[in-house]
């Protein structure tokens, strides 16, 4: 129930209409940041010789990129790319311990508090894709969403500075496998939700 309560208010923020694009400007937006991570645990329904254990990701850097357009005076429609190559942690020992996470959301963003340093909310539907280094290893590709507040502060006319934070979350079969290696799985999960921090500073260029 809380994955659809998420999807209907991020819907209700910024609606279909968030295609309807108008050819005042686009403003792209290039930002770096830092990603802490849930993790994923075990199932419970293990059998009496199978030992628990979780599968966590290092804290590391992210960089992307937001491409966005204008709907009406204090909204805009939004397509967002952000990639992090960290590495796992936990229980899991692999040969190579790199995984990178990337996301691609499209949805939008409103302005709560103007003045000089406008407070803006944002929020998107997409995908995440994890990529384990390990070649034996299966890649994830699972709905995501995305909830965000930020502030943005004028340098130029046409350049911000932007500071952000932003939630992230994916949807998992709950007491399903992932980073699957043919017959063999890293992990059962039983959770349905995974979720990421993101806290990111940028630039924005309108043209």
């Amino acid at each position: 129930m809380r994955n659809y309560l998420i999807a209907l208010f991020i819907l209700g923020l910024f609606s279909p209409s968030v295609f309807a694009v108008q050819d005042d400007y686009y403003e792209l937006t290039l930002f770096v940041g830092e990603r802490t991570s849930d993790s994923f645990e075990d199932d419970e329904s293990l059998e009496d010789d199978e030992e628990s254990f979780e599968v966590d990701f290092l804290n590391d850097a992210s960089a992307g990129a937001i491409l966005a357009w204008p709907f009406d005076y204090n909204r805009q429609g939004e397509l967002l790319f952000s990639h992090s190559s960290t590495e796992f942690d936990g229980d899991v020992v692999l040969d190579d311990m790199d995984v990178s996470i990337s996301y691609l959301h499209l949805g939008g963003n409103v302005t709560i508090s103007g003045g000089k340093v406008p407070i803006v909310i944002s929020g998107g539907l997409g995908i995440v894709h994890l990529a384990p280094g390990d070649n034996s290893l299966d890649s994830e590709t699972r709905p995501s969403v995305n909830l965000g507040v930020g502030a943005r502060f004028a340098i130029a006319d046409d350049v911000t500075f932007r500071l952000d934070a932003r939630l992230y979350a994916s949807l998992f079969d709950s007491n399903g496998s992932i980073f699957c290696s043919g017959e063999s799985c890293v992990i059962r999960t039983n959770s349905n939700l995974w979720l990421q921090g993101e806290f990111t500073a940028g630039f924005s260029y309108r043209f």
